[in-house]
């Protein structure tokens, strides 16, 4: 008997009727979500996306080259994740369980449209069914020890990490879907009891239907249904919730990555043409950051690699990439109720002793898994702070200096290169 199963096996019509119209719903909250942070992104400066794609076919792919391969390369193959031990475990373990079973459940509603247009169209069956159900099973495992992994680091959860708590809700979700996505198989497996390799390409269905030998084949359905709809449901919470929670990196990371500098940390100089135009310097309004840089504000997960590797941050200095990132996240979402006329400088959150702490060493952009350009912000900042007159203590002293005798130390004309001149009674060697 080739080995097999129906997409809806168990599911009454009425059923699968409400399922895709609880679908719909999910769907609808999440593309909500996903509208009201595309509205505050738009508030940006335009980065001109309509010339990214003008031209002919050759041009419109050598000019999205470079962000398809930071997709590929930092997205799918995690190339910036690596290197933390435990946490990069997780995340891998994690990404590589969803990816999997994301694509899993595609194909099956892909089989499942197929078998409506005509059955010789649908493909899950056969050799094709085997690999795929031993595949779902061996990486619905690899994502309940990621999850498993990420409810130990929580409880063990470094300084640097951020907290809300909906990041519980959101562990809560993921353990509960990859555990009764099982239980599903189980009850499936109990009564429709398949055998040879029908039942052997799942294995922890298998094993967990042998607990369930003594059920009868009504009850067994009677629990497939309920298990059924509690794991669907599970599943589209956690779609509706994605844009309003920490998982809405899944989301604004990939877009990030793709549309991010291919060089990061590399300061754009400022032009007098500019200055003349927009009549300042740098930035003072949340208003005068990109669409990109927004959008990258909603990428932060607060893994706290930047703040791992600031030196201010290492000698208590009052710098935190980290906090300057959700900062200006939280003086971006005063977008959403603020008139266009009312100004939204992140001066009034962000100190300049915070913004001077910066070494504008790029340690903190070099570590970022979506490519956050924490340097950036903080170097525009700081030049709005210069061209105000906003500076004090030794800063504005050297620039005093500078302006009065072309050098930092306030030195004569005849005298500022004598820093620099080799002592006589210094040893040759």
């Amino acid at each position: 008997m080739t080995p097999t199963r129906e997409t809806f096996g168990n599911i009454s019509t009425a059923s699968q009727v409400v399922f895709y119209l609880v679908a719909v719903v999910s769907c609808a909250i999440f593309a909500y979500g996903i509208w009201r942070r595309f509205r505050l992104w738009r508030r940006g400066q335009s980065i001109n996306l309509r010339e990214m794609l003008t031209g002919n076919l050759e041009q419109i792919v050598e000019k999205i080259r470079p962000g398809m391969r930071r997709l590929m390369v930092d997205g799918l193959g995690q190339s910036r994740v690596r290197g933390r031990g435990l946490p990069s475990k997780a995340h891998a373990l994690l990404f590589a369980g969803f990816m999997m079973l994301l694509l899993g459940t595609t194909l099956l509603e892909v089989n499942h449209l197929a078998e409506m247009v005509s059955k010789k169209l649908s493909f899950h069956h056969g050799t094709y069914y085997v690999v795929y159900e031993f595949t779902l099973d061996m990486f619905g495992l690899l994502f309940l020890v990621g999850t498993t992994l990420f409810f130990a680091r929580r409880l063990m959860r470094p300084s640097s990490v951020g907290h809300r708590s909906s990041d519980w809700l959101v562990l809560v979700l993921f353990l509960a879907i990859g555990l009764s996505g099982y239980a599903v198989e189980a009850f499936r497996m109990a009564w429709q009891q398949p055998v040879g390799i029908g039942a052997s390409c799942s294995p922890v269905g298998r094993w967990l239907a042998s607990g369930l030998s003594g059920w009868s084949e009504a009850q067994a359905r009677s629990g497939h249904w309920v298990v059924w709809w509690l794991h669907s449901l599970l599943v589209f919470g956690f779609i509706a919730a994605i844009p309003y929670t920490r998982l809405f990196h899944v989301i604004a990371g990939p877009l990030n990555l793709f549309l991010a500098k291919p060089s990061l940390g590399v300061l754009q100089p400022v032009t007098l043409e500019q200055a003349e135009l927009e009549e300042r310097i740098g930035v003072n309004d949340i208003r005068h950051l990109t669409t990109q840089q927004l959008l990258s504000l909603d990428a932060c997960m607060e893994c706290g690699r930047c703040e791992d590797v600031c030196p201010a941050f290492a000698t208590h200095k009052p710098l935190s990439p980290k906090r300057i990132v959700q900062d200006l996240k939280g003086v971006m979402e005063q977008l959403a109720t603020a008139a266009p006329e009312t100004p939204l400088n992140p001066h009034e959150v962000i100190s300049a002793e915070t913004l001077w702490s910066c070494t504008a060493c790029s340690a903190c952009v070099n570590v970022c898994p979506v490519r956050i350009d924490q340097l950036t912000f903080i170097i525009d900042l700081r030049r709005n702070l210069a061209s105000e007159g906003g500076l004090s203590g030794t800063s504005a002293t050297a620039l005093r200096r500078m302006q009065s005798s072309a050098n930092p130390w306030g030195l004569p004309v005849d005298e500022r290169a004598n820093w620099a001149q080799f002592p006589s009674d210094a040893p040759a060697s």
